[in-house]
């Protein structure tokens, strides 16, 4: 008989699964399968299949149930050493051939990798890691979830489960493999966002594959997660790794599978994630001159670029439904989009709950970021007080900004124009005040409140930090401005510009003289100048002229 337990629960005999009967007879065997060899005491088996209290009659049921898998295990007439369970004080033992449990195949095939591991001899490791990973057929006793849940010896083993995934993912790293495990270390690592390991993994294989933000983006959600979870900071090595990642240091690249511990200070522990020798090449990456050929082209040297990042989350108890704040999240996302459009910045990298927006493509960005910031802000603001007055009881988005402005120099994909590398400096300050901003608020750089305070109203809230409060009110701006100009030398100077301005204008000041020749030296030019700014309608205005002699007015096109 073949035993299984990782995964519904479920004996096979000769290649036919075999009924095991009711509720308590399978948690029972599953309990003696998880404790093969070993004596249960009854004690332990009574309170692990009546968790919310033992009744009168559970012995005598607990009995019972021994009786009819004792007659499941002598249908097994085809081993030399067939399972058999035994009634030894104080409880039971399930005598069993250890390779006839696959909970025993897996370790067996977890150590021989790690045998691999120890060789460097990642290649091999990875295969025989892949191999036991491989006997899963889902969470430990899946089919008694709700009897199991509380087990410590199944958690144990589901906790086995994620360290073989840790330790596939460093032997997939080693190999250079990044791309190909990516999308798995994803799916993985973002239902553990406690377990460091596999978020520095991610963190590493998002690097290596061009999605710095994504890396840092990650970090983010799993420092929010360990502060919220277990009011801890990330450890020493996940912030030294985002430390690197932000300076794109050179041991992050694929060296040939060599492992070393993080840290420049000497620190020793795991070697996660994989990266170069301690020894090795340690760094800002070196710049490069870029060629025609070049798959990367940076932008012009002192161009002002700003950087904006939006963090979504949903307001409310955990446990409610996941649809509605999947939905909330989604229309956060088409206001971010729509606002962002509308002010020239462009939505570079989305993961899960948080943006990055870059807006290097309009003029005066600073101006355009945070006019996009606060009129996401107000639009969800209003969308919150309709609600209210509905009293809708739906999940509500919170959302807080950051914004970063710089000379940066961004690189960009020639062939699809899609970015490739920004100011790392940036990035990390863009993502350090998104991770202490408060909620409905939006956190600005020095650079970007000294760019922008002409037109916004700020608070302090630290160093470099500032609180972008409203817009201020437009200034008054005149429609018309008019000017005197008198005496020989103002008007010859009105000469000179008008010629200078060429055509029609060379010849207006002569014009403006009734007598048609030069302008006696007592008159007196009034100018009415229209202002207008860019955008302004244009058409049908007139220049005014009168000179100071009764009856001598007129206007000119």
């Amino acid at each position: 008989m073949q035993f299984n337990i990782l995964g519904p629960l479920e004996v096979v005999s000769h290649d036919r699964v075999v009924p095991l009967g009711g509720i308590k007879q399978r948690a029972m065997l599953g309990m003696l399968l998880l404790k093969a060899n070993r004596i249960v005491p009854s004690s332990k088996l009574l309170d692990s299949l009546w968790t919310g209290g033992v009744p009168p009659t559970a012995r005598k049921m607990l009995q019972n149930a021994a009786s009819a898998l004792r007659g499941i295990l002598a249908c097994d007439d085809g081993s030399a050493d067939p399972a058999v369970l035994l009634t030894h004080t104080p409880g039971y033992l399930l005598h069993v051939e250890p390779n006839a449990i696959d909970l025993n195949l897996f370790m067996f095939t977890i150590e021989r990798g790690r045998a691999y591991a120890a060789q460097a001899d990642w290649e091999s490791a990875r295969r025989a890691l892949r191999g036991a990973l491989d006997i899963w057929r889902g969470p430990v006793l899946a089919d008694l979830t709700e009897t199991c849940s509380a087990w410590s010896e199944a958690t144990a083993v589901q906790n086995t489960h994620l360290v073989a995934f840790e330790e596939l993912f460093e032997a997939e790293l080693a190999c250079g493999r990044h791309r190909e495990v990516l999308a798995e270390l994803e799916l993985v690592a973002g239902r553990e966002l406690s377990h460091e390991r596999l978020v520095g993994q991610l963190m590493l294989a998002m690097y290596r594959c061009g999605r710095q933000l994504d890396a840092l983006a990650v970090y983010h959600r799993a420092r929010v997660t360990l502060i919220e979870t277990h009011g801890l900071e990330p450890s020493h090595e996940l912030q030294e790794l985002q430390r690197l990642i932000l300076n794109q240091d050179v041991c992050l690249d694929w060296h040939g599978g060599v492992i070393p511990a993080l840290g420049d200070s000497g620190t020793k522990g795991v070697p996660w994630p994989t990266a170069a020798p301690q020894d090795g090449p340690r760094g800002p990456r070196p710049h490069r001159p870029v060629g025609a050929d070049d798959p990367v082209a940076p932008l012009a040297e002192g161009k002002l670029t700003t950087m904006m990042a939006v963090v979504s989350e949903v307001a409310g108890e955990p446990g409610e439904d996941a649809a509605e704040s999947t939905s909330a999240l989604g229309s956060v996302a088409a206001l971010v989009d729509r606002e962002v459009g509308r002010h020239g910045g462009v939505v570079i990298s989305r993961v899960a709950s948080m943006s990055w927006i870059v807006f290097d493509a309009v003029g005066h960005a600073p101006d355009h970021a945070v006019n996009a910031a606060l009129a996401i802000r107000d639009a969800l603001q209003e969308a919150r007080s309709v609600r209210a007055a509905a009293g809708s009881g739906a999940p509500e988005p919170v959302v807080k900004f950051a914004v970063v402005s710089t000379d940066a120099i961004l690189g960009y994909h020639l062939d699809d124009g899609t970015l490739r590398g920004l100011d790392t400096a940036v990035v990390g300050r863009c993502l350090q005040l998104a991770s202490v901003a408060p909620a409905r608020h939006v956190w600005v750089s020095e650079e970007t409140k000294r760019a922008t305070e002409h037109r916004v109203r700020y608070e302090r809230v630290g160093d470099d930090a500032w609180d972008a409060v409203e817009l201020l009110p437009e200034p008054h701006r005149p429609n018309q401005v008019k000017m005197v100009i008198g005496g020989p030398g103002k008007i010859q100077k009105l000469r000179g510009l008008l010629a200078v301005m060429g055509g029609q204008y060379a010849s207006l000041v002569e014009r403006i003289s009734h007598r048609g020749g030069d302008i006696p030296e007592n008159a007196v030019v009034e100018v009415t100048v229209s202002v207008l700014l860019p955008g302004d309608d244009v058409h049908g205005w007139r220049l005014r002229r009168k000179a100071r002699e009764p009856g001598r007015t007129a206007d000119l096109p």
